[in-house]
């Protein structure tokens, strides 16, 4: 199923005729960012393998709790789910629990991929999103939670999802919005503080903050116009958005967590 990501050429047991490029396999997971082209991304193998060599279960602080894993599940179901990828899976908490018959992640990380791998049975490859290594309609939903703002190219990257999507396809991309230094603090608040004291997990967070810093490369700010734009002129069509404004229902971990739900035009 997998195309080169340069040329979009079909490949032969991982090799691009057309190319010249080989894409060599660790531990079954096919690598479309082999090391001749990491420079060119910034080494984002590198990166991401540091922080999940480092982490386990690294964004579980950030919003990524049993309940908004169940809420974005049956959000997706929204949308028919045969085939289902997720840029940025990271460790695979999501992609274990989307429903699919056909389920596939990228990460820049293969030290993630073999945990998403222990996950779910998940088609798995190391990539990223400006350079997709799937042919044109093949998915009948996409998803990237918290990926946006730290994709190296946005206006490729939304392209690319774009041209992967079937004509009926949808796209679902959580995002997080600007916050002040007072807003980050007040999130933080009410996470751990009030209304309910948990000792235990602001400590290990705290931990986490003063000896394992995580740093992410290209972080982006957005707002939701932004957001929408960057979408909409990629031949995406906004068709919902959601944050905990417009529906208090929704588990999202603060005011400015937004949820954009899309279609392909």
């Amino acid at each position: 199923m997998y195309v080169c990501p340069k040329c979009k050429g079909p490949l032969t047991e991982y090799r691009c005729a057309r190319c010249q490029l080989e894409f060599p396999l660790s531990d079954g997971i096919p690598c479309f960012l082999p090391e001749a082209t990491a420079a060119g991304s910034h080494r984002l193998r590198q990166v991401y393998d540091d922080i999940y060599r480092n982490h386990e279960d690294v964004w579980v602080d950030q919003g990524r709790s049993d309940d908004f894993l169940n809420y974005f599940r049956d959000l997706a179901r929204s949308a028919r789910t045969d085939t289902v990828l997720e840029v940025g899976c990271g460790e695979g908490m999501l992609l274990a629990v989307l429903n699919g018959t056909g389920k596939y992640g990228i990460d820049p990380s293969l030290q993630a991929l073999v945990r998403a791998k222990r996950r779910s049975a998940a088609e798995c490859a190391v990539a990223r999103a400006e350079e997709l290594p799937f042919p044109p309609d093949f998915f009948d939903l996409v998803v990237a939670v918290g990926v946006m703002e730290h994709f190296q190219d946005p206006d490729a990257s939304t392209a690319e999802i774009r041209r992967v999507l079937k004509p009926t396809g949808r796209y679902i991309a959580l995002i997080h919005t600007d916050m002040t230094p007072l807003g980050r603090l007040s999130q933080k608040a009410r996470e751990y503080l009030f209304p309910r004291f948990r000792p235990l997990t602001l400590l290990k967070w705290l931990r986490k903050k003063l000896l394992r810093p995580i740093s992410q490369p290209f972080k982006r700010s957005y707002t939701i116009d932004s957001a929408r734009a960057c979408l909409e002129r990629n031949g995406l069509a906004i068709t919902r958005i959601i944050t905990r404004d417009r529906e208090p229902g929704a588990p999202l971990a603060g005011a400015h967590v937004v949820i954009l739900l899309a279609q392909r035009r």
